[in-house]
């Protein structure tokens, strides 16, 4: 069985892909700081209720994640699945400069630093999920 047909393991491996695409875009506006007329980029923002209809979509070869109601007051999800790729969008917010450029280096350093966190984080519960497998499987660590 892969690992990666897990829904848990399968949802954490779409958010480690949206940070690389972030880190990116990210690294792409710190390296343009200077140029004149760049305007900031943005990756558009990974809704977790998507990560949920991908992974509870009607196609067979996905795995089921849906939510399950044995009383009249639970919710019900029902969704199609979504695009796989990220929307990279243009960031209007902040100054410009005189020479046309939007890029504030010290707000984008914050967002590398937010992503890396962000992503070791994930990581760190991959290497949670993958260590309680093992558990189960009676292997040692």
């Amino acid at each position: 069985m892969d690992i990666n047909s897990l829904p848990l393991m399968a949802a954490l491996k779409k958010r480690m892909a949206w940070l690389n695409q972030n880190q990116a875009v990210l690294s792409e506006n710190v390296a343009n700081a200077d140029t004149p007329g760049y305007k900031a980029k943005q990756l558009g923002k990974q809704d977790f209720s998507q990560l949920v209809d991908d992974l509870s979509g009607g196609d067979q070869a996905k795995p089921s994640m849906k939510m399950r109601t044995n009383h009249e007051r639970h919710m019900t999800a029902d969704g199609g699945v979504a695009g796989k790729n990220f929307k990279v969008e243009k960031n209007d917010e902040g100054e410009e400069s005189l020479v046309g450029n939007n890029v504030v280096l010290e707000e984008e350093m914050l967002k590398v630093a937010n992503n890396q966190m962000e992503y070791g984080m994930v990581v760190n519960l991959y290497k949670k999920n993958v260590g309680l497998l093992k558990t189960a499987l009676g292997k040692r660590q």
